[in-house]
Formats: C-alpha cells, structure tokens, sequence
C-alpha cells in the first residue's frame, strides 16, 4: 500500500515543478488588442500597400494634366563649312506638353489604379478580420489553459480527498482494495492531465505573442475572458457576401479586368497631343533671342506587328474568367457564411447545455459524498458521479472556449472583427 507521506511528497514535486520561475505579465482584452494592432507584421504590410495602391492612383491621374519641362545647352561646332562660324551657341527652353486624346488610355490607367486599391482595401480588411480570429482564438486558448490548469488542481485536491476517504474506509474493512486501487490511478490521472495543462500553458503564451507581434512570450497571462455578443437571429446572407472582402477582391479583379481591355483597345485610336515651347538662343549667355513653338500632332496607329490585337484578345479573356470567378466566390462566400453562423449559434446553446450539466452534476457530487459517507451509496455509483463531475467541468471549460472562436470564425468570413 502506498503510505499518504509518499502521496504528499509526489504533490509536493509536482506542485514545485508547475511553479512559474519568473513573474506573470498580465494583459487584459483592450490592451492586446491595441498591442495586436500596432505591432503586428501582418497588419502592418497590409496598411503598407493599402497606402501605396492609393499613390498609385494620384500617379494614374497624372495623365490628364500637362507635362511640363525646362532644360538649358551650350553647343560648339567646327569645320570646313563657310555656314559654321566656330562661335558657341547658348539656349534655354521651357516646354509644355498636354495630350488631348489617348483613345481612353488615361482614363483607363487610373479606372485600373482605382480598382487595385479597392483590391487593397480588402485586403486589408481582410487581414485585420484575420488578425481579429487570431488573436481572439489565441486569447481565449491562454485564458482556457489558465483555467484548465487551475481547474486540474482543483481535481487534484479533490481526487486526494476521495482518496483519503477510499482509505479510511479500505482500511476499516468497509472497502476493498479495487476501490482503494482504482481512486489512486484517478489520482495519477489527475495529476497527469494537470502536467499535460501546463505544458499547452506554454504553447498558449506563445500563440497569443505571436498575434501580439512579440517575439517571447515570457510569463505572460491574460485576465478576464474575451467579450462576446449575441449571435443574429436572421442574417441577410446576400448583403453580408457583397461586404466581404474575398467578393470584394474578385469585383475589384473584374474591374481591373475591364480597365486592362480598355488600355489594350486605346493602342487602335489616333492619339492627339498639343505643345509649346518658349526659348531663348543666341551666341552670349544669357542668349536674348526669343523662340516661341506651338505644335499640335495627330498620331494614327497603322500597324505593330499584332501587338494590340492579341493583348485586346488576352483582356477580355482575363475579363471572363474574372466574371466566371465572381459567381464561383459568390457561392463559396455564401455556404461559409451560413456554416460560420450555424456554428456560432450551436456553441452559444452548447455553453449553455455545458452550464447546467455542471451545475447538475455538482449538486449529484454533493449528495453522493453524504451518501457515501453514511454507506448508503455504493463505491461504483459513487465513483461514476465523481468522475462525471470532472468530465463536466472540462466539457464547460472547453465550450467557453469554442463558443468564442465560433464568434471568431463568423466574424472572419465577414471580414469584421475587433481591430480598428
């Protein structure tokens, strides 16, 4: 028989083995959202091209407006030519171009830049509503493993009372040795899955600062559970995948799409451009002869080798492959989103089934200890309701857990969450 000093000496090492070494950083929701949102890579690249698919379009626009140079040169000549006289010539110029027709070119080039920042727009959505499945996942798992740990001590210290009780009892003759047996493997069980709970601690703190954007997790904790918020009871589907940012990128691709066989169709038309120049020539710097220039031109395309009849053709089958994948993307956006809401609304009615199941079984675990203490319960029946207790608590726990990254998940394929 093991002696209870040997017991105690096991939870002793186990107990000093589970004590952190060094002491807990602990964040609340608010501030690893705010982390999240300042220092995550992800984020930050995704900010990053937003912002430069918006310079892009500035840059398009430019097409409209006049190009404007200025430029200045001395020039020598010599030989045997009575019309070269050997003397340097000195000019200064200014010279200012506006195209006033480029068969649509322009306007195309800035429809195209428009519609890869619409693209970039949602993909930054997207990223923050990853980001926001991330880190409420990551949170929620760290808040979960602090819970189970502390939950699993709790089963420990109440496997060594039914323990104790088992033995008194064993002991008296009023048990048998089965029993005693059995009540210490459910000890070792519990303190099994009470080291199993510190090691997913770990890998919980390193997930949570992976979505912070840290580089060590440390001792980090967190307090308090993830806020959440009622499931809708009748979503509007159709409006909800218009919104998403995976229809969006596909309409933006479309768009883009269209803009490209316009920029292909512009190489067909004449392009039509007026310029000026105002100069000074002459033999001493600063030359004082004025020479002013005004020129309109007409340029007709005749023929590049094909160039613009294939690359029309090569758009517009890029046009109709981006419209077919917008009807597929339509459809997959639509059956992720129902999934997405069917789950969150089981995990809320989960929790709440979990809820009571444990509130249950702890008020069977109280009477089934009096009437085991007072031999009106057998061992087995005893030992039955003791281990649904615990099985209950942890199928709480685990609920709790999912019906957060549910909210998540349905949040994510919507493109929402919590990052600004």
């Amino acid at each position: 028989m093991v002696s209870r000093s040997r017991l105690r000496l096991a939870s002793l090492l186990l107990v000093v083995a589970l004590t952190p070494a060094a002491a807990a950083e602990t964040l609340g929701w608010e501030a690893c959202v705010r982390e999240a949102a300042s220092n995550n890579a992800d984020l930050m690249t995704a900010r990053a091209n937003f912002a430069a698919a918006g310079e892009r379009v500035a840059a398009a626009r430019s097409g409209f407006l006049p190009q404007v140079s200025a430029g200045a040169a001395r020039s020598e000549s010599e030989g045997s030519s009575p019309m070269i006289s050997g003397d340097p010539a000195y000019s200064a110029s200014v010279t200012a171009t506006q195209n006033l027709f480029a068969g649509f070119l322009d306007q195309a080039r800035v429809e195209q830049a428009e519609a890869s920042r619409e693209r970039a727009a949602a993909a930054y959505d997207a990223a923050r509503a990853t980001l926001s499945q991330d880190l409420k996942s990551a949170y929620a798992g760290l808040y979960y493993a602090q819970e189970y740990l502390a939950l699993t001590a709790r089963i420990v210290e109440r496997l060594e009372e039914n323990l104790r009780l088992v033995e008194l009892r064993f002991e008296g003759g009023r048990e048998n040795k089965g029993s005693y047996l059995l009540t210490l493997a459910s000890l070792e069980q519990g303190r099994y899955d009470q080291l199993q709970a510190r090691q997913a601690l770990e890998t919980a703190r390193a997930q949570l600062a992976r979505a912070l954007g840290r580089r060590d997790a440390g001792e980090l904790q967190v307090q308090g559970p993830v806020p959440l918020s009622a499931p809708p009871a009748q979503p509007d589907f159709p409006l909800l995948v218009e919104q998403a940012p995976d229809f969006r990128t596909v309409i933006a691709d479309e768009a883009a799409a269209t803009a490209e066989v316009r920029i292909a169709r512009s190489g067909f038309y004449p392009s039509v451009d007026l310029s000026g120049r105002l100069a000074r020539e002459g033999g001493d710097w600063f030359p004082d002869d004025d020479l002013r220039t005004l020129t309109a031109s007409v340029t007709v395309p005749i023929f590049n080798g094909g160039r613009d009849y294939y690359g029309t053709r090569a758009a517009s089958a890029s046009l109709e492959a981006a419209a077919a994948g917008k009807d597929s993307v339509r459809r997959q956006l639509l059956v992720r989103l129902r999934q997405a809401h069917a789950g969150y609304v089981e995990s809320v009615l989960k929790l709440r089934v979990d809820e009571a199941f444990v509130e249950a079984a702890n008020t069977r675990a109280q009477i089934a200890r009096s009437k085991y203490n007072n031999g009106l319960m057998s061992f087995e029946d005893w030992d039955r309701i003791e281990n649904e207790l615990i099985l209950r608590n942890k199928g709480r726990l685990l609920s709790q857990r999912d019906r957060v990254l549910a909210e998540a998940a349905w949040e994510q394929v919507q493109g929402k969450g919590v990052i600004p």
